[in-house]
Order: structure tokens, then sequence, then C-alpha cells
């Protein structure tokens, strides 16, 4: 996971839309269309160099995900939603890397709106990384593609000279981030792992080759050379970062059992 703010320029105070409308360029209008540019409507990221170092799914990977069970038309009347984005389902969509947008902030809205062209706008941003991606890569195609695009990238608040010799302006705020990671899913930890969650599931474990989650499992497979493999335990609608974000009691027994197995049968 790689985090980025965007603050947009524009004129530095609030002005009429009718008096200067047309003419004075708009904050959320250039941030709109910078959002187009980076990404399209299927999620597909746009900037060249990005997806460069990508490593492929190999032939166990695929074999995986090919056997999930159907869940997606399931998730759609779940979350009401009458489309996703691209056709490859959601797995597969998983395992590619991702430009989230966070939030997009620019002038008001509803009551507090006002027929004028705000000052600034703030595009957050998170990138969701992949082996062989790393942050240094990612924020050089990043910075790369907004200079083709004809911006000035400032890291302070832009004085009135800057503003007025450049005509593009963005303030970049780059977070702290961490590249992806994927274990050999056909290496003898893996298969140990898949045959004690079986034995303690009573049943086929489904299996996903990486997970969604931005926990930095690459240090302790870096510091310790070791295979690291995720075992989840929480419900899907477990409402992670959001409101009553929560766990089923039922998972917490099954979670108990299942690290309890593990413990007493994990063998390599």
């Amino acid at each position: 996971m790689f985090g980025l703010n965007l603050t947009i320029y524009g004129p530095v105070k609030a002005l009429h839309d009718g008096h200067y409308g047309n003419w004075v360029p708009n904050p959320a209008a250039m941030a709109a269309t910078l959002v187009a540019q980076m990404r399209d409507e299927n999620g597909n990221v746009l900037i060249p160099g990005f997806a460069d170092h990508v490593r492929a799914l190999t032939p166990a990977e695929q074999d995986a995900i090919h056997s999930l069970p159907p869940i997606d038309d399931e998730l759609k009347r779940e979350f009401g939603i009458g489309r996703s984005e691209g056709e490859a389902g959601l797995a597969p969509s998983l395992m590619r890397p991702a430009l989230n947008i966070r939030g997009i902030h620019a002038g008001e809205v509803g009551a507090a709106s006002a027929n004028a062209i705000p000052t600034s706008a703030v595009i957050s941003i998170d990138f969701r990384l992949v082996p062989e991606q790393t942050p240094k890569s990612v924020r050089t195609a990043v910075e790369n593609f907004l200079q083709a695009k004809g911006w000035t990238m400032v890291d302070a608040e832009p004085d009135l000279a800057m503003r007025r010799s450049h005509g593009r302006i963005m303030r970049l705020e780059w977070e702290p981030g961490y590249p992806g990671f994927r274990s050999d899913m056909s290496s003898a930890a893996a298969r140990a792992v898949v045959a004690s969650a079986n034995q303690a599931a009573q049943g086929t474990i489904a299996l996903l080759p990486m997970l969604g989650g931005s926990v930095p499992i690459y240090l302790f497979a870096d510091t310790f050379n070791v295979p690291v493999i995720g075992l989840p335990i929480v419900n899907h609608d477990n409402n992670q970062h959001a409101a009553n974000e929560n766990l089923r009691l039922q998972n917490l027994w099954d979670g108990i059992q299942t690290y309890a197995t593990m413990m007493a049968a994990l063998n390599w």
C-alpha cells in the first residue's frame, strides 16, 4: 500500500463563476480530469510504467482462483451495485495493482454550496501494490506522468510568484508505503498449512494467492527468510475500516479451532 494526497491550486480566493467562469481555471474540474487520466472506469491504471514490474501469476495461482466458488452475483446484491469494474471477477481483480480514490474535496455541496470557483481541490489516493512493484518505482511513474501532463509539483504551499509563473501547480504529500508480498502456493509450507486448515474445517477451504489487506507481511519474510501465509478468520461483511466493524462469534470459535489444529498438526 502507498498513499498520496494531491492538492491542486486555483485562484487565491473563491471567485464568482458568473464573472470568472470559463476563464479562471477551476481546481475541482482539474481534479476530475486528472482522475480520469490516471484510471479508467474499469479500474485500469493508465499511468505509463506503473505496472512494468508486476509479477505474473503462476499456473498454481491461476488454478486456485479458478477453483473459488462463484460469489460475485451474491456480493453485488448485498452491496447494492449494478456492475463491477471490469469483467474479470472479484478474485482476479484483487491480483492486479490498483489506484483507489479515497476521497475528493473541493468547495462545498448542498446547502453550503456557492456559485463560485473554489481555491483548491484535494485528491486522496491509495495505490495497492503487487509483487514486484515498489513504492519507489510507483512514485517515479506517477511523478513522471504528472510532469508529462504539464504539472509543476511542489512540496509546500506555493507563493504568489510560483502561482503566477506556472499554469498547473499541485502539492504532493507521499505517505509511507511498502511493497506487496505473495508466497509460493506450491511450497511445502503452503501445502502443510492448507492440509491443516482443511482438517480443521473438515472440508475444503478456499485458497487465494494474495489478500487485499495492506499488512506489511514482507517485513517478516525479509527479516526471517521464511514463508509467510495468511490464515484469516474474519467474516467477509465485517465492515472493515467502516462504521460498526465486527467479528461474528462463530468465526472466532472456528478460528480458535483452526489455529489449535495448526499448532498441533502443522508439519512440513
